[in-house]
């Protein structure tokens, strides 16, 4: 049975979680690896969450890099190498997994962890294989946002941490816009982890978008970043270029997460499949209801963490089926 609690109670106490991170990361020279420099702001809001929970911890970074601009070679003795968060943990993502197990193959002796994800493979002879090459490293830590992925990551190491989305140390978010909150907003995946349509047949969407179109022209400016980023390190100027223009990137992607935040304090009802839509509304205490993406991410983590929440409903049937507001349930009960 769940506990009612208060939204702020339990808003602080997912923030509180992480906590165990600063043990595991300790007070030697780490890497954060793996950052994001597209516009997909969910992926943001995880990398600033993560940037705040460092500044609060008193923990800074030897180098921060996305995962094409990384050289392994860069890795030393005692270096800590920080993966980060998100839902790129499986085969959906190939680039990024090649990435994680290439440093576990090759650098036995440092520590590496692994921020929250949520796993997932398609294919069970891929991950048979990742975890048989994870369970040859003696210091693998992997962090994961759900049961069902607590279980699968079982399979990779014994070190395995249930912990909230990074996203959750923006907590509390504030936004300034001129006039009154109201009406909703309709946040829809147009990506490969988009459900077949769900219908909220009797509910009025004042505002219906996805990060692509809600980024728009911007994505020109975030690919001129990667770009420059890119030549950087193929010309062998991969350290430099982190320690600047991923810096600059960061504040710029800063200014994208701010909107995305002013767009949604605007509205009083958030209805996403995207997780990320449904944690900036808990960072912004508003009302959402989360609908899943297709292979349960979304319900898995409210299950797991904000169904206590008095703000968050869950879209309980068949996500391909539509639904009636009546069918809609909070998510406490």
């Amino acid at each position: 049975m769940h506990i009612e609690r208060n939204h702020e109670t339990l808003s602080l106490e997912l923030m509180a979680r992480h906590d165990v991170l600063v043990d595991l990361i300790g007070c030697g020279p780490f890497h954060y690896v793996d950052i994001p420099t597209h516009g997909n702001i969910g992926d943001l809001l995880i990398m600033h969450g993560t940037l705040a929970f460092f500044r609060k911890k008193g923990l800074a970074p030897k180098l921060i890099a996305p995962y094409f601009a990384y050289d392994p070679r860069w890795i030393a003795a005692d270096d800590v190498i920080v993966f980060h968060g998100g839902g790129n943990f499986g085969d959906l993502y190939p680039y990024f997994q090649d990435l994680r197990e290439s440093i576990v193959r090759n650098h036995p002796e440092n520590r590496i962890i692994i921020l929250p994800q949520s796993l997932h493979f398609s294919s069970p002879e891929k991950m048979t294989q990742s975890a048989q090459l994870f369970r040859m490293h003696a210091d693998v830590h992997l962090c994961v946002r759900d049961r069902v992925s607590y279980a699968m990551a079982k399979e990779f190491t014994d070190r395995v941490y249930l912990l909230p989305d990074m996203a959750h140390q923006l907590y509390p978010m504030h936004a300034s816009f001129a006039g009154r909150a109201g009406g909703s907003l309709r946040i829809s995946r147009v990506d490969d982890e988009s459900a077949s349509p769900a219908v909220l047949p009797d509910m009025e969407i004042t505002t219906a978008t996805d990060w692509p179109a809600f980024v728009g022209q911007r994505e020109e400016h975030i690919n001129l970043f990667r770009r420059a980023i890119g030549a950087f390190f193929r010309r062998g100027m991969g350290r430099p270029a982190n320690g600047i223009l991923v810096r600059l990137w960061i504040a710029y992607s800063a200014r994208l997460v701010a909107d995305a935040a002013q767009l949604f304090a605007r509205h009083e009802l958030i209805v996403s499949d995207r997780l990320h839509g449904h944690i900036l509304a808990c960072l912004l205490r508003r009302k959402n209801i989360v609908v899943d993406n297709n292979y349960g991410k979304n319900s898995r983590y409210v299950e797991a963490w904000t169904a206590d929440s008095e703000l968050v409903m869950l879209q309980k049937s068949n996500p391909a089926m539509p639904i009636a507001r009546s069918e809609l349930v909070p998510a406490a009960i």
